[in-house]
C-alpha cells in the first residue's frame, strides 16, 4: 500500500463526515430544533442526539459561557484528525486482491473508535468547564455518545474510504497520455550473465575422457543430481581438475606461436589446409598468373650440356701431353738408392723432447 492510496482513502472517510457535520450540526441547526417541540426522547430522536455529537459553534448561546464554546470545537475537530488517523493505519491490512469490502469495514472500525476517543476527552474538559457534579458520569456519557454515533453514522466514513480507495487505484501505462506524441521507447531486458564455456583440454593418453554433468530439467546451467552408485558395481577413480593437468599439445603438430591463429587437426588422409595469406598451389604446367605492371618473366634457361662436355675434352688430352715431354728422371732415383738423410742444422735443437721422439719415430719406421 503506497502513500499516496492511504491518503487517498483517509480523505475519503473524512470528508462525507465532514460534509454531514458541516450541514446538519452547525449551530443555528442546533438552536432550531431545540427551540422547536422535538422530543429527543421519542421515534427518532436519540438518532438526531447522536448526530448532534459533532455540533460546532461560532458564538455562545443564551447563558453558555466561551469556554465550553471551546471545547466542543476542540472534541469536534479531535475527531476528525483521530478518524483520518486510523483509517491511514487501518488500509495497510486492505488486500485489493480480495475485493473493496475491507475499506468499508476500516472506515467504520474508525469512526467508531474516534467517536469513543474523543468523547474520552470531551468529558473532563466539560466536567471543567461547566462545573457539573460529577464526573464519572459526564466522562462516560461523553464516551458512550461518541461510540453510539460511530456506530450510527460510521458507514458514511466507509463508504468514503471505499471511494478513495477505488480513485487510487494503480495506473494504468495506457491511459496516460505523453507530452507532444512521444513514443514510449521500449525498455531494455535485463542484463542477463554471460555464460562462459569451460577451456576444454586435450586429453593425455591413457586418462578417461570427464563425463558433461547433467542438467535439471527447466532450469539451464544448473548441474542436476549426480546419479548415485549402484550397490556391487566398481567405482572408478576420482579424475582430476582440469586445471590440475598440464596442458599437453596433440602429437604431429608443431608448436603455435603466441597469438597466432589456432592450426586445424589434419585428418589422415586429407590434404593439408592452407594458411592464411599463403599463395595457392599451382598444378603443374599451368601459367603463373602475372601481376599489373610487373616485366613478363624470364624465358626458362635449357640446361649447359655442351659446356661440361667441352670442359671433359681438355681434361682428356693432358695424359698425351704428358707422355710426349717426359721429364729426366734423377740418377739418384734411377739408381735405386735411398735418398741421404737432412743434414742437422742449428735450428733441430730447438725442438723439444716430444718433437725428437716424433722425428726418431719417423725415421725408424722408414
Amino acid at each position: 500500500m503506497t502513500m499516496r492510496r492511504m491518503l487517498m482513502i483517509a480523505a475519503g472517510a473524512v470528508i462525507p463526515v465532514a460534509v454531514v457535520a458541516l450541514i446538519f450540526d452547525n449551530q443555528w441547526v442546533v438552536d432550531a430544533i431545540r427551540e422547536s417541540d422535538f422530543k429527543y426522547s421519542e421515534g427518532i430522536g436519540p438518532l438526531v442526539g447522536w448526530s448532534q455529537t459533532l455540533a460546532w459553534r461560532f458564538t455562545p448561546a443564551d447563558g453558555m459561557e466561551w469556554s465550553f464554546v471551546l471545547v466542543i470545537d476542540f472534541a469536534v475537530l479531535l475527531f476528525f484528525v483521530l478518524l483520518a488517523l486510523f483509517v491511514a493505519a487501518g488500509s495497510r491490512i486492505i488486500d485489493p486482491a480480495r475485493g473493496p469490502f475491507g475499506a468499508v469495514i476500516v472506515g467504520w472500525w474508525a469512526a467508531v473508535l474516534a467517536g469513543a476517543l474523543a468523547g474520552l476527552v470531551y468529558g473532563p474538559l466539560a466536567y471543567w468547564a461547566l462545573d457539573l457534579t460529577s464526573p464519572s458520569r459526564v466522562i462516560f456519557g461523553a464516551i458512550s455518545e461518541g461510540a453510539s454515533a460511530g456506530v450510527a453514522f460510521g458507514w458514511l466514513a466507509g463508504l468514503g474510504a471505499l471511494g478513495g480507495f477505488a480513485m487510487s487505484g494503480p495506473r494504468t501505462a495506457g491511459g496516460r497520455q505523453h507530452y507532444g506524441g512521444q513514443q514510449q521507447y521500449q525498455q531494455r531486458p535485463p542484463f542477463a550473465p554471460q555464460q562462459h564455456a569451460p577451456q576444454q583440454h586435450a586429453p593425455q593418453p591413457g586418462m578417461p575422457m570427464p563425463q558433461p554433468p547433467m542438467q535439471q530439467p527447466g532450469m539451464p546451467g544448473m548441474p542436476g543430481p549426480q546419479p548415485m552408485p549402484q550397490q556391487g558395481m566398481p567405482q572408478q577413480p576420482m579424475q582430476p581438475h582440469p586445471s590440475a593437468v598440464p596442458y599437453v599439445p596433440p602429437q604431429g603438430q608443431p608448436q603455435q606461436q603466441w597469438g597466432a591463429a589456432p592450426v586445424p587437426q589434419q585428418q589422415p588422409g586429407m590434404p593439408a589446409p592452407q594458411q592464411p595469406g599463403a599463395p595457392a598451389p599451382q598444378p603443374p604446367g599451368a601459367p603463373v598468373p602475372q601481376q599489373f605492371g610487373a616485366p613478363p618473366p624470364a624465358p626458362p634457361v635449357p640446361p649447359q650440356q655442351p659446356a661440361a662436355a667441352a670442359t671433359e675434352q681438355p681434361a682428356a688430352e693432358e695424359p698425351e701431353t704428358a707422355a710426349d715431354d717426359p721429364e729426366p728422371a734423377e740418377p739418384e732415383a734411377a739408381a735405386g738408392a735411398e735418398p741421404a738423410p737432412p743434414a742437422d742444422t742449428p735450428d733441430d735443437d730447438d725442438l723439444n723432447l716430444a718433437d725428437r721422439t716424433i722425428v726418431d719415430r719417423g725415421r725408424t719406421d722408414d
